[in-house]
């Protein structure tokens, strides 16, 4: 069993001596969901299952907790055949049995990236162990351990806390804010894990719309006249979104590797007063800091909702 992460490919060769096709029954949350049969080359077939899988990931905001992580069930028989095209013998293979994480790996990891099973922080703080807090407020963490994913209840008053594993300790930064109230975000970080991050300084909300518009003819034939006023260029199809201009707290360097997490994320919330709103992050292009070029760290996102103000949905 592996822990696989849905967002770069993972591949399954077969090396069975002798075939010359292979078949995968490709079961997904319990249902089966593809049949895929191949012809080998140089006794060898390859198959890609994460794609696959992916398309049946669905995330949740899960609660000021963090409620439990999204994954999907991923399981497959292999059966080999002795012709192409699935004749002659077939020889099924035991079933293998994945967790899917909406997560991915980098390019210089290699294929097939996985968790260490007893031993992974799935909370991404870029190796620091530093989770930055509001006062008086709780949190949550994840790690790996015995190849399953626990999750750390952070208190309201704690300043560090044990990872599942014991192979580490969080260390947890608390931060006042007294001039303005600290804008939750939540992601789905490179892991596939939600993940908090605080934006404790100065937030600026905006509004950005869009439309379309035609000019009409206002000219009434029965009286050779027109309303002066109507309006002659018809708006239609008006749109709006909230944006929001967040800034951080100083953070350690490693939190560069967390910043770089959000902007690559697909699914990110943010809490505006009591508001949840699904957002996607705008800034497309950021500067990573340093200690030593820039003394402190801070950074500026822009996220933009992810739904119309305007109740569009049919």
């Amino acid at each position: 069993m592996a822990n696989i992460l849905l967002r770069s490919p993972y591949f399954v060769t077969v090396t069975t001596g002798g075939h010359l096709s292979a078949q995968m029954a490709l079961t997904i949350d319990g249902t089966l969901r593809y049949t895929i049969l191949k012809n080998a080359t140089s006794n060898r077939t390859v198959f890609e299952i994460a794609t696959l899988a992916k398309d049946y990931y669905t995330a949740t905001y899960g609660g000021t907790t963090g409620g439990t992580i999204d994954t999907v069930a991923i399981s497959y028989v292999i059966t080999t055949f002795t012709a192409v095209d699935g004749g002659g013998t077939p020889s099924a293979q035991p079933a293998v049995t994945h967790t899917g994480y909406y997560g991915y790996s980098e390019f210089w990891s290699g294929v097939n990236q996985d968790f260490d099973p007893d031993d992974f922080e799935l909370t991404n703080t870029g190796g620091s162990q530093i989770i930055y807090l509001p006062d008086n407020t709780a949190g949550f963490a994840w790690d790996m351990k015995s190849g399953s994913a626990f999750k750390t209840t952070i208190s309201t008053s704690a300043t560090s806390v044990a990872a599942a594993s014991g192979n580490y300790t969080w260390t947890i930064e608390r931060v006042c804010s007294a001039k303005y109230t600290p804008v939750q975000m939540r992601f789905i970080n490179k892991n596939g894990i939600p993940q908090d991050q605080y934006f404790f300084l100065k937030s600026v909300e905006s509004i950005n719309t869009k439309s379309e518009t035609f000019k009409r003819n206002l000219f009434v034939q029965s009286t050779s006249n027109y309303d002066q006023k109507s309006h002659q260029t018809k708006t239609f199809n008006k749109t709006g979104r909230k944006r929001f201009t967040l800034n951080t707290d100083y953070l350690a360097e490693a939190y560069n590797a967390v910043i770089e997490d959000i902007m690559l994320s697909e699914y990110v919330w943010i809490f505006v007063g009591s508001v949840l709103h699904p957002v996607t992050v705008v800034t497309s292009s950021l500067t990573k800091k340093t200690s030593l070029n820039d003394k402190l760290i801070q950074y500026t996102l822009e996220v933009e909702d992810a739904n119309d103000i305007i109740n569009n949905i049919v």
